[in-house]
């Protein structure tokens, strides 16, 4: 598994396009270029943090995965399973990209980075926040 700063990146401008909190590439890419600032965010708000299911974060990656509830197969708990190696090895993880607009949070990018870091008991997690 890689993710570079730049796939992590291309991933957020993507949805952030896609779920329509920007018209276009464009105007996304200069959000998050211009509008982000990288902030250590406590895991407990992503109880309540819109298009976040609060349910993923269990004991386990099979347990916040279970096999019905898979959306990309396998490389769900691939992916927790990874990032928890990372974690546990004090290597670097990228952070995850949020939108802040309307008082509420709208996740863009890092599911899986929340629930490794949650399954590995981190109070926090390191997160581009891009203001509106």
């Amino acid at each position: 598994m890689l993710n570079t700063p730049f796939s992590v990146l291309r991933d957020s401008v993507s949805t952030s396009v896609c779920i329509k909190i920007f018209k276009d590439r464009r105007c996304a890419i200069m959000a998050h270029i211009f509008k982000s600032k990288l902030l250590q965010l406590e895991l407990s708000l992503f109880t309540n943090v819109d298009n976040f299911n609060p349910a993923r974060l269990q004991k386990s990656a099979t347990e916040a995965y279970p096999l019905h509830n898979r959306p990309r197969g396998n490389s769900d708990t691939d992916s927790v399973t990874y990032y928890q190696t990372r974690i546990q090895q004090r290597e670097d993880v990228p952070p995850i990209w949020v939108v802040y607009q309307n008082k509420q949070y709208t996740l863009l990018d890092g599911s899986h980075r929340i629930v490794a870091s949650y399954i590995e008991g981190n109070l926090h997690i390191h997160a581009y926040v891009i203001s509106l």
